[in-house]
């Protein structure tokens, strides 16, 4: 697809949203006229790539929402009282304003995405095709089911769109149940499942197909603890024969800029360099701050700063950590101890425009899924294989039943590798929520996290040194900061919106 979606800049740029007050984002092209634009098939086709597009900007803050809320990464900074390092120590601390702008954007870019799927939804009947209309719209359902399972584990109850509304209904909308929001994400997906081809042509690679609309299903299923419905559907990927499996070449493959959309991507994220505005920011937003061309040109923002604590989790011999993170930097021949992310870093030629793309679902997913259901439902035996196949790839030892010998020794073990397989993927906070270990784990990480100082490498307390701007007093997270508030700009325009309880 990256083929595909490198013809539609201005398209997207259409796709904008104009105002706080639009939410729900009810028409997402008012400045064409509806009516007017979606005429027949290629016409809708190109409206299904603005939604894969779309995914662009909610990607570009939910790091913000999911791994800076984790173990994984902090602010680098630890002195900084600028506006923008106090609102990314807000959202590490679990203390997120309903003014929060991180917040705000992200909500805003999902629900103007949602948008965008209702409004192919909308126009399936110019499409003369019938295995095309099937095909958008199970594209745009997933994608839709998609946005509404992010949104439902860090918000809770949600506004349920199908259709563009008008601006008075909009302002009337209701939350529904978290219950019913996963109601509704199944019935999508599975509407998916029924309608996407079980492959493409390599012209149309990066668009979801079967495969993983079925691996997507099934980390809902695992989410509801409904294991032996997420376990077949595993099974049936997992089984496929389309050619997706584990790449077992290396770790660094998966995620190489020259091998793109490889056989363990089920789905992505994709970015494309070169100009088009369709190129990663994280390249640049990822290295560190003051760097100037030493590790990639135009130097970076010093977002996303992998946490001590992560960097000392690996075993000296994965072969997973060099791809992920970098320790220190080199200026000049001096080292500087701030380390920082690699998984999503290849050079360019401009700021912002990197080829990276962003995996979402992956092969190495599915097996650790099925052993962490097969250890749930018939004991480690069951799942050690699964373990075993991604820890070799990392070139690390296998375990064995001793090792594990119960279910509480095999979920230790797979927390762990699941956080070394996946780390700065943004799925570190989800897994962490759903196993109900992210508030133990987050606490022990506010008592426990390093601070390295940049010049010397000297270790001081990150959150625990009263001098510091990082520093946190109090060190507990309650039950309802799991939750993220919904924005002030809906609830000051929605009378009949709730707020999340505690803000």
């Amino acid at each position: 697809m990256k083929r595909i979606i490198k013809y539609i800049p201005l398209l997207c740029l259409l796709f904008t949203i104009n105002s706080c007050d639009a939410f729900l984002d009810r028409d997402p092209i008012d400045e064409l006229g509806a009516g007017a634009f979606y005429k027949n098939t290629e016409e809708v086709n190109q409206a299904v790539l603005a939604c894969y597009n779309g995914l662009q900007t909610t990607m570009r803050y939910e790091w913000y929402l999911t791994e800076l809320r984790s173990d994984n990464s902090r602010h680098y900074a630890n002195g900084s009282t600028a506006t923008s390092s106090k609102d990314i120590y807000a959202m590490d601390w679990f203390k997120v304003e309903t003014t929060h702008p991180v917040n705000k954007n992200y909500w805003e870019a999902v629900y103007h995405n949602i948008a965008n799927c209702n409004t192919v939804l909308q126009y399936l009947d110019v499409v003369d095709n019938a295995e095309l209309k099937k095909q958008f719209e199970g594209e745009a359902v997933f994608l839709r089911a998609y946005h509404y399972f992010n949104l439902v584990r860090l918000y809770g109850p949600l506004f349920i769109v199908t259709e563009r509304i008008s601006t008075d209904q909009a302002k009337m909308a209701e939350r529904t149940s978290v219950k019913d929001v996963y109601t509704f994400i199944e019935t999508d997906l599975l509407n998916a499942i029924s309608k996407l081809p079980d492959s493409y042509t390599n012209d149309q690679k990066g668009r979801i197909d079967i495969w993983g609309a079925k691996t997507l299903l099934a980390k809902v299923y695992l989410t509801l603890n409904r294991l032996s419905e997420a376990k077949t559907l595993l099974e049936e990927v997992r089984d496929n024969n389309k050619g997706y499996g584990l790449l077992t070449t290396s770790y660094k493959d998966v995620f190489s800029t020259t091998n793109e959309m490889n056989k363990e991507i089920l789905f992505a994220v994709r970015y494309k360099s070169g100009g088009y505005g369709l190129g990663s920011r994280f390249a640049n937003a990822f290295a560190p701050a003051n760097s100037f061309d030493f590790i990639i040109t135009a130097g970076g923002d010093g977002d996303n700063c992998p946490t001590y604590d992560l960097i000392k989790s690996y075993d000296p011999l994965d072969a997973r950590k060099s791809v992920t993170l970098a320790e220190t930097w080199s200026n000049k021949g001096t080292t500087v101890y701030i380390a920082y992310p690699t998984k999503y870093l290849s050079q360019v030629s401009t700021k912002y425009d990197a080829e990276n793309d962003w995996p979402v679902l992956r092969f190495a997913d599915v097996l650790l899924m099925l052993g962490e259901i097969e250890n749930e439902l018939s004991g480690p035996s069951a799942g050690l294989s699964y373990l075993n196949q991604i820890r070799t790839r990392a070139k690390l030892t296998t375990l064995t039943i001793n090792e594990v010998p119960n279910k509480n020794a095999f979920r230790t073990a797979m927390e762990k590798e699941r956080r070394w397989e996946f780390a700065l993927e943004n799925q570190r906070y989800f897994d962490l929520l759903r196993t109900n270990r992210i508030i133990p784990v987050m606490e022990s990480h506010f008592e426990t996290e390093i601070y390295v100082n940049a010049n010397s490498g000297s270790l001081s307390g990150y959150y625990t040194e009263p001098s510091y701007e990082s520093y946190l007093q109090k060190r507990h997270v309650d039950e309802w900061q799991l939750l993220l508030p919904i924005p002030f700009s809906v609830i000051s325009v929605a009378p009949n919106a709730t707020q999340n309880p505690g803000y």
